[in-house]
């Protein structure tokens, strides 16, 4: 990854404003542009998605990157800096550009390239706008169907202009659970991936999966109890995790540990594992996890956890 350029994006609160390196930036501002930017972004990604597709494999065969990508991520960061030129951006393909410290923006400009390169609609445009490493404005757009969904810390979560919730559900067995991976790996750690999908089979209703935004915004909306993905980056998580809990669910790390970003290489290179979803269903695969963990480090030690 390579250093670009930047961008913002925001909320829906008419009085709200914030400080923003000396200016006041309303959060209707930010807001604005982080929607024209997708819409103009997905516009592009619609007319794309009828034309041959080329790929490109970037670090293996379960990355790839098309020029659908490098171009909505073009005309994103674009947009974002005529409105924001002081703002830094993190971008997936194009990386880091520092510019402030405060005001960050972290963007995929399309998410569910395996899909759109694919010729399935399962794909769309994140951003979210990070206040000192924490989101508090984040936009989910999905191009095919024109669905919008917007979060502003504190302010609930809308789609399309209406307010939405996780799940309401008591237990896993009621609902579809998503579940994304792209290799389990090898060792233990692939053992124990291997087991909680199985452990998710058998507990959930049944398993659904796009392995891309699509799984945040059906858990957003409660559509579905919720998603378990192994493998994320910063650009993945950072608009999602601000939606699924301005919706009223949890969305942490495989350990129940919140997410925190900063600005800086590291988070560009971190990998996050995340389990998100309706409060109750949260704390359940968070313990199918934790069971499955200790199922296959007992087995390594030559020893059988006591049965639950």
């Amino acid at each position: 990854m390579t250093g670009s350029e930047s961008r913002a994006i925001a909320p829906a609160s008419p009085a709200k404003v914030r400080e923003s390196r000396g200016s006041r930036v309303s959060v209707d501002r930010l807001t604005q542009v982080a929607v024209e930017a997708c819409k103009h972004a997905g516009g592009l990604l619609r007319q794309s998605f009828s034309l041959p597709v080329q790929t490109a494999v970037k670090h293996d065969q379960h990355n790839v990157v098309t020029e659908a990508d490098l171009a909505s991520e073009r005309l994103l960061i674009s947009h974002i800096h005529q409105a924001f030129p002081e703002h830094s951006v993190l971008a997936e393909e194009s990386g880091l550009v520092m510019r402030s410290a405060s005001d960050l923006w972290v963007l995929d400009p399309l998410d569910g390239t395996s899909n759109f390169a694919a010729g399935l609609p399962w794909f769309g445009i994140l951003l979210a706008h990070l206040d000192k490493g924490r989101p508090d404005l984040a936009v989910m757009y999905l191009p095919m169907s024109e669905d919008l969904y917007i979060a502003a810390k504190g302010e609930g979560a809308t789609k399309n202009g209406h307010p939405i919730t996780v799940s309401e559900a008591d237990s896993l067995r009621e609902v579809l659970w998503a579940c994304g991976m792209d290799s389990p790996g090898e060792g233990v750690q692939g053992e124990e991936k291997l087991l909680v999908l199985r452990k998710l089979l058998e507990g959930a209703r049944n398993i659904r999966a796009t392995n891309c935004l699509l799984d945040a915004a059906f858990t957003s909306e409660g559509r579905i109890g919720g998603m378990l993905n192994w493998s994320c980056r910063v650009w993945d998580v950072a608009a999602p995790s601000l939606i699924v809990q301005e919706a009223g669910g949890r969305y942490t790390d495989i350990e129940g540990n919140e997410l925190h970003f900063e600005t800086s290489l590291e988070c560009l290179e971190r990998e996050y594992a995340v389990v998100a979803g309706a409060p109750r269903l949260h704390a359940e695969v968070l313990q199918l996890v934790r069971d499955a963990r200790a199922d296959v480090l007992g087995r390594q030690v030559g020893t059988t956890p006591k049965s639950r």
